[in-house]
C-alpha cells in the first residue's frame, strides 16, 4: 500500500474540517452581532491551549453561544479546568466535538461527568466553480435579495419565523443593516404574495457559509428550500465563491436537500450535552 497518497489525503481532509470549522467560528461571532433578541450580545472566545471556550453569559442555556471548540485527547487533562471556569459563568457548556477528537477516552471522559452526545450535525462542503449546474430554477418560487429598501419588510418575517414576538424599535433599526452587507447576503422565496422561506450566505474571501435555512410550514415539503439552495450556489459562483460550506442536522430534510443540490458531506460533529 502506498501511505504517502494517503497520508496526503488525510492531511487534506483535515485542512479542509480546520478551514469549516474557521469558518464556522466566524459565523457565530457575526450571528452573535446582528442577533435581533438581544441588545449588544457579548460572546467571549477564550483560548485554553488551543482549545477555543465560547461563552455568553447573557444566554446562559444556550448550547449554540456556550461551546467548546476544539475539546480532544490532547485536552483532556484541562477538563475540569474548563468546566470550573464554566461553572463559575454559570453555565453547562456543550462539547463540539470534530471526528479526529472523538475518542474513546475523551467520550468517557465526558461520560464521566454526565455528558451524552445528544446531536449529529453534518458538515458539507461545494466546489462552487468546479460544480455541476445546479439545475433549473423551481418555477414556484420567486427569489428576492434582501436590500436597503426592503429590509423592514424582511426583518418582519424573522420575528415570524422566532414566534411573533417583535423587539423595540430601537433595536430594529441599530441592527437591520447587519442584513444586507455584502458579507451577509439574505433571499426570501415568495409563492405569489405569500412568504415562503429564507436563507442566507455568509462571505469571507473566495469562501461562503450557505446558513439560516428556513421554511415556513405551509411550504415544506414542496421544494422551498431546494430552490433557496440552488439559488445561492449561482449567486456564489456569480460573486466568485470558489467553496460553499454549510452544516445541517445528520440525517434530516435539510442533509438531503444539500446533497441532491451537489453538496458532499465532509465531517459530522457530536455535540455532547449534559443530561437534564
Amino acid at each position: 500500500m502506498e501511505l504517502e497518497p494517503l497520508r496526503n489525503r488525510n492531511n487534506a481532509v483535515l485542512a479542509e474540517l480546520e478551514r469549516i470549522v474557521a469558518l464556522e467560528m466566524e459565523l457565530t461571532l457575526f450571528n452573535a452581532r446582528r442577533t435581533l433578541f438581544s441588545t449588544d450580545k457579548q460572546v467571549e472566545v477564550r483560548n485554553m491551549d488551543g482549545t477555543m471556550l465560547l461563552v455568553d453569559r447573557e444566554s446562559p442555556r444556550s448550547e449554540y453561544y456556550n461551546r467548546v471548540i476544539g475539546f480532544g485527547p490532547d485536552s483532556l487533562s484541562k477538563l475540569s479546568e474548563i468546566l470550573r471556569f464554566y461553572g463559575e459563568c454559570g453555565i453547562t457548556p456543550c462539547f463540539d466535538l470534530t471526528p479526529d477528537k472523538q475518542t474513546a477516552e475523551v467520550a468517557a471522559a465526558l461520560a464521566g461527568q454526565g455528558y451524552v452526545p445528544r446531536l449529529q450535525l453534518a458538515f458539507l462542503s461545494a466546489s462552487v466553480d468546479g460544480a455541476r449546474e445546479p439545475g433549473e430554477e423551481n418555477r414556484d418560487f420567486r427569489i428576492e435579495a434582501v436590500n436597503e429598501d426592503n429590509v423592514e419588510a424582511f426583518l418582519d418575517l424573522i420575528v415570524l419565523s422566532n414566534g411573533g414576538q417583535r423587539p423595540a424599535r430601537e433595536l430594529l433599526d441599530k441592527k437591520k443593516e447587519y442584513y444586507y452587507r455584502p458579507e451577509f447576503k439574505n433571499w426570501v422565496a415568495w409563492a405569489g404574495e405569500e412568504p415562503a422561506g429564507m436563507a442566507s450566505l455568509f462571505l469571507r474571501g473566495e469562501e461562503g457559509y450557505a446558513a439560516n435555512d428556513f421554511t415556513f410550514p405551509a411550504f415544506r415539503g414542496r421544494g422551498c428550500q431546494t430552490a433557496l439552495i440552488r439559488h445561492r450556489l449561482r449567486a456564489a459562483r456569480e460573486l466568485g465563491i470558489r467553496k460553499l460550506y454549510a452544516d445541517v442536522e445528520f440525517g434530516g430534510t435539510s442533509h438531503l436537500n444539500m446533497l441532491k443540490a451537489g453538496f458532499s458531506t465532509a465531517f459530522i460533529n457530536a455535540f455532547w450535552m449534559k443530561t437534564r
